[in-house]
Parts: structure tokens; sequence; C-alpha cells
């Protein structure tokens, strides 16, 4: 290597990284949680926020492969359903899981063409530019972090790295969740994660049915009742929809 690549490589490792203290905190707490018995879901969530407040970006969705390899939401940033839907059009999230790589699309008002549905809606939904990494898991691909920008061109290149790290991290969570000793491999327990979020939408259901609230004010209560005693999200989902627990007695809207 000569005297230029070693300036553009020192250039490269020295680059400062945005909110790189926030960053760290988001990197610590996740680690402290996948050493202790945590929830797959909540994990997520908490980096899909953290996914947007360092990279500027607008929402985030991730998604988990089932064992037909179609991709099904695990975590989004909101609960309404505008993202949910985009997140289930074809698109960018769907192309890094099966590619393995990122990727993006930094105008959606060009990308009609390669994808008919997912632009018009996603530009409909207020985003003028979307980004997807895979979760990868030793050589395979498991599922896609899709993020979302208000503008066009919004996320730079340490944005995605960012936001690719925060996916690995993902996977080894959803891995450590669900895998079994002597599985046969991962994807026959990929379920057993995506049906912690089944039992999660159904308790979401019946708290904005008995509050009458929308989806994302029910999630937000379960996950505030979630920090403040300790359980977890899917125990707090099985108690309200078994009418063990009532969480619409003391919220107030």
């Amino acid at each position: 290597m000569g005297p230029a690549s070693d300036d553009r490589h020192r250039d490269r490792c020295t680059e400062p990284l945005p909110h790189s203290t926030q960053l760290l905190r988001i990197l610590v707490r996740a680690v402290d949680a996948l050493a202790s018995d945590f929830d797959v879901v909540e994990l997520c969530q908490q980096l899909l926020e953290a996914c947007t407040e360092v990279t500027g970006a607008a929402d985030a969705g991730l998604l988990l492969a089932d064992q037909r390899g179609d991709l099904q939401v695990l975590a989004s940033t909101t609960e309404a359903p505008r993202l949910l839907e985009l997140l289930h059009h074809e698109g960018p999230g769907q192309l890094a899981y099966r590619s393995k790589s990122p990727a993006t699309v930094p105008d959606l008002r060009t990308a009609g063409d390669r994808w008919p549905e997912f632009a018009p809606a996603a530009l409909a939904a207020g985003f003028g530019s979307a980004y997807a990494v895979p979760l990868r898991l030793h050589h395979d691909s498991i599922g896609a972090l899709t993020i979302f920008a208000a503008p066009a061109a919004a996320l730079g290149h340490l944005s995605l790295r960012i936001g690719q790290i925060l996916a690995d991290i993902a996977a080894i969570g959803v891995a450590h969740h669900i895998v079994l000793a002597h599985a046969a491999t991962i994807h026959v327990q990929l379920p057993t994660a995506l049906n912690t979020r089944v039992t999660i939408e159904q308790a979401k259901g019946v708290l904005a049915e008995r509050g009458s609230r929308d989806m994302d004010l029910a999630f937000e209560l379960m996950r505030s009742h979630a920090r403040a005693t300790g359980l977890r999200l899917t125990d707090i989902a099985g108690d309200i929809i078994e009418g063990r627990v009532d969480l619409t007695a003391d919220a107030k809207d």
C-alpha cells in the first residue's frame, strides 16, 4: 500500500462518527441486554429507535424471515398501519435480505419502475428515500432493517454503517433468543421469535379495543408497563390476552 493509499485509509479510520457518545451508550446497553434474560422484541425496538435518533431518519422497521423465507415485521418505530403495510411491499428490505447486501433508494421519485407498489406508497407516507441492510448471521441473512428518511438522499455512508451495526446486533439478539441446543438450522427456529410478535399484536388489539386507543398508543402502554415492572413484553401480552392484567384501568389518555 503506497503513501496515498495510507492517507486514504487513515482518513477513513479517523472520520468521526455522528453522535458517537450516544452510539456508544446504545451499544453498551445492547451488550448488557444480550448478557441477560432479555426481551427480543424490546431489544429490537430500542435498536430501531436508536437508529432513527443517531442517523436522523424518520422511521425504521425490522423484518424477519419465516420458515418459507417470507419477511414478517418483528419491530417498527411506529405501529401506524401506513408503515407496517409499507414494510410488507416488495422493496429494498426484501432486496437486502435476498442479496445479503445493502439496498439504497436515494430518491423514491425515481424508483416507481423498479418498485411500482413500494415507491408510491412510501412517497404517500411522506418519505423521500429508503435504505435497507441485511440482518447478517455468519454467512446467512435472516431478515432486513429498512430505514426511511423524509428528504431524498438523506443518509450518508456513515449512517448506513451505523444501520448495519445495529442490524447485526438485532440478528445476534434474535439468534440468541431462538437457538436451542442441537437445533438443526436457525431457520427452523425463526418462528419462535415471530410467535412472540403475534402474541404482542393480539394484546395490542385487546388494549386498543378496551381503551379506544390506536395501536401505537396501545403498544407504548405495554412498553411503559414492561419498563416499570421489569417484565417482558411477551409475558405482559399473555396476561392481557388472558384477562389477568388490565392496563387501561389506570392509564390516562
